[in-house]
């Protein structure tokens, strides 16, 4: 096992940036940029120690257990994590931590999909239960049309801190259909302070920063940024799939809608089918947006906020239906 020295409380081992590790688990250290890494035949290293750690995340991955508290430390540094097939972090209580500075957007602590890969859309599936996913940056940009959604949660109860979920980072995949962050069938998911987008690539009309789908259901958002640069006044932000994408509340508190165009507002933050209403809704509370028309611009009646944004119902505060 690892000696944390100073980086452990009462045994247990210590986030960056605050917060404890479940105490009970083995711990696999993977160091891309390490001379002597390896990539899980034997040669080097073990993975038990910051001394002697693997090359890649599959590597450390096929050692770890479900259930049992298990955690994969990522350390940042010149070489990223280059991801030569698709990842199902079918584990459940298991944990996934990068070690870098805490940045919002692109911190170094990154993981790529490889260039030559193909069809993976998702190129990483969340589809366990409890686990921590904290301090990395994962980046789907390859000139491949089957590769269009970077990460989907499909299980629950699961959090995120301080990940940046970029998917659409080249032009082929920033179109309909694609989307940074999928929640299917997620439940009760947690996400603090993480970023879904990015602004680099110009969005075509349908690409979304996040979609949702599969009655995706009680999932909380704390100071969310969700960023693009849209190509076309179709992108937008947040699309619900159909009209069962969702299922009685998705919340977000405090978030940004930024669109880091300079030609094209999107018509629409949220876009959402028709035949929806209670008691699927998402409840926006505190928000700001930046070159954004309309937050629904078919008004579904499924947004909802305590903010006095194109027509508000009153200018009490209270959580009203937001009219546009």
């Amino acid at each position: 096992m690892t000696n944390y020295t100073s980086l452990e409380i009462n045994g247990s081992p210590v986030f960056p940036g605050g917060g404890i590790i479940p105490p009970g688990g083995a711990h696999f250290w993977v160091i891309p940029s390490h001379a002597d890494a390896l990539n899980g035949n034997g040669e080097v290293g073990i993975g038990a120690s910051v001394d002697r750690p693997m090359a890649t995340v599959e590597a450390a991955k096929a050692l770890m257990r479900s259930g049992f508290d298990d955690t994969l430390h990522y350390v940042g540094g010149s070489t990223s994590m280059t991801l030569a097939a698709q990842v199902d972090w079918s584990f459940s209580y298991a944990h996934f931590v990068g070690y870098c500075a805490p940045t919002r957007t692109a911190q170094r602590a990154r993981i790529f999909q490889a260039s030559d890969l193909t069809g993976a859309s998702p190129l990483w599936t969340v589809s366990g239960t409890g686990c921590i996913f904290k301090n990395f940056y994962i980046f789907q940009g390859v000139a491949d049309a089957t590769s269009l959604i970077n990460v989907s949660v499909t299980g629950g109860r699961n959090y995120f801190e301080n990940v940046h979920f970029a998917g659409g980072g080249h032009a082929t995949q920033a179109v309909d259909g694609g989307a940074s962050l999928l929640l299917d069938g997620a439940e009760e998911n947690t996400f603090i302070n993480c970023t879904m987008g990015v602004d680099t690539i110009e969005a075509a009309t349908g690409m979304m920063a996040m979609r949702m789908d599969g009655e995706a259901h009680r999932n909380v958002f704390i100071n969310p940024i969700f960023r693009m640069r849209a190509g076309n006044s179709g992108a937008g932000m947040i699309e619900v799939v159909d009209a069962q994408g969702i299922d009685r509340d998705n919340t977000f508190i405090n978030p940004l809608f930024i669109n880091n165009s300079s030609s094209n507002d999107m018509d629409s933050c949220i876009v959402a089918p028709a035949g929806m209403g209670e008691p699927r809704v998402l409840i926006l509370r505190d928000f700001d947006t930046h070159n954004i028309t309309k937050l629904d611009a078919n008004d579904r009646g499924i947004v909802f906020g305590n903010r006095d944004i194109v027509t508000p119902a009153d200018l009490s505060g209270a959580m009203k239906q937001m009219i546009t």
